[in-house]
């Protein structure tokens, strides 16, 4: 990683004032519900922003104007990519080819659930029903009341 690290990645962000990596904040993807994110490098090929940018302007109807956050993200996914709204129009175009020939109707599996409701009634512990005025874990006043042979 280190070669590439300080040769192709070096040469791709010598132009680039500061910003190379993004962090997106995930939903927690384990059961002690850690916070979990996704770091990326800007710009690269597999930059998500870019993807999800060009998905937008795909979906748009070709004479809507731009809404001003969309317009922001396509000057934040182009501004410092080498060829970037070539870039962005080739996909762009791909995206809209794809979804015309039905290749883009692809249905996504349900959100994976953090806590299985069956691991999660197992688990979970829950105070006894009682009825009111009594309490759930009933206490010994015969007990506390006596003396410990040691003096407490």
């Amino acid at each position: 990683m280190v070669p590439k690290l300080f040769g192709p990645i070096r040469e791709r962000y010598a132009s680039r004032p500061g910003g190379y990596t993004r962090v997106l904040r995930i939903e927690p993807m384990k059961e002690d519900q850690a916070e979990s994110a996704i770091l990326e490098l800007v710009d690269g090929p597999k930059d998500l922003r870019f993807a999800l940018t060009a998905k937008t302007l795909a979906r748009m109807s070709q004479k809507k104007q731009l809404s001003e956050k969309t317009a922001e993200n396509v000057k934040k996914v182009t501004q410092f990519r080498e060829d970037g709204m070539q870039r962005l129009q080739h996909m762009v175009k791909r995206l809209r080819w794809e979804k015309k020939h039905g290749m883009d109707d692809r249905v996504l599996p349900p959100p994976r659930k953090v806590y299985p409701e069956e691991k999660m009634k197992r688990e979970m512990h829950y105070y006894e029903e009682v009825d009111n005025y009594r309490l759930p874990n009933p206490v010994n006043y015969w007990k506390l009341s006596k003396k410990s042979p040691r003096g407490d």
